[in-house]
């Protein structure tokens, strides 16, 4: 009888996690300089939630990359709510690499933070569908997020919902790869 092989999750996970967590700050890294390049138009659909959006759907793909990695080292033996857990370890990875990455970028770009807060503060006041009471409260809401950019609150609200977000979308993403890619394990006999 041959010995049962611990099947390590955290390599797959970890690899996906990465991998996707700088795609994910790349796309929304460039959804910022489109707002902040764009003249303020006014229209509350802004480069920057476009590109957040498109982050987000290129996000859900880190639970399938997980799992192939998976497969590639293990083979295609695993229960589905292995893939689940994959992607979820993936989607949590991905959100402390985005998360490290947002920090990190003001650094080596000092002026996008301040460019972005103006291209927003901008593109608000210039909009005719929010009436005037509600675009002071937009753009004391911006002022505050963007003054608090560093504390250590406002950074785990933005890691807590990244990793509930890129988490729960990767548990899905994962159930599918295992479901299509992956085979239910024989039972010994």
């Amino acid at each position: 009888m041959e010995p049962v092989q611990n099947k390590n999750i955290w390599n797959a996970a970890i690899k996906a996690g990465v991998v996707f967590g700088f795609v994910v700050f790349l796309v929304s890294t460039i959804g910022g300089y489109i707002t902040i390049h764009s003249e303020p138009s006014g229209n509350l659909f802004s480069g920057t939630i476009l590109w957040s959006t498109i982050g987000c759907l290129v996000a859900i793909f880190a639970g399938v990359l997980a799992v192939k990695f998976f497969i590639n080292e293990y083979g295609p033996e695993m229960k589905i709510g292995q893939g689940a857990v994959i992607g979820l370890v993936a989607g949590i990875v991905m959100a402390v690499i985005t998360q490290f990455l947002t920090l990190l970028w003001p650094l080596v770009d000092p002026s996008y933070i301040e460019n972005l807060q103006a291209a927003l503060i901008a593109n608000i006041e210039m909009s005719e569908q929010i009436p005037a009471a509600a675009k002071e409260d937009m753009v004391d809401a911006i002022y505050t997020q963007f003054r608090d950019f560093y504390s250590v609150g406002t950074i785990i609200q933005n890691f807590s919902m990244s990793a509930v977000t890129y988490g729960l979308l990767n548990v899905l993403s994962g159930l599918l790869g295992a479901k299509f890619m992956g085979r239910a394990p024989q039972p010994e006999l």
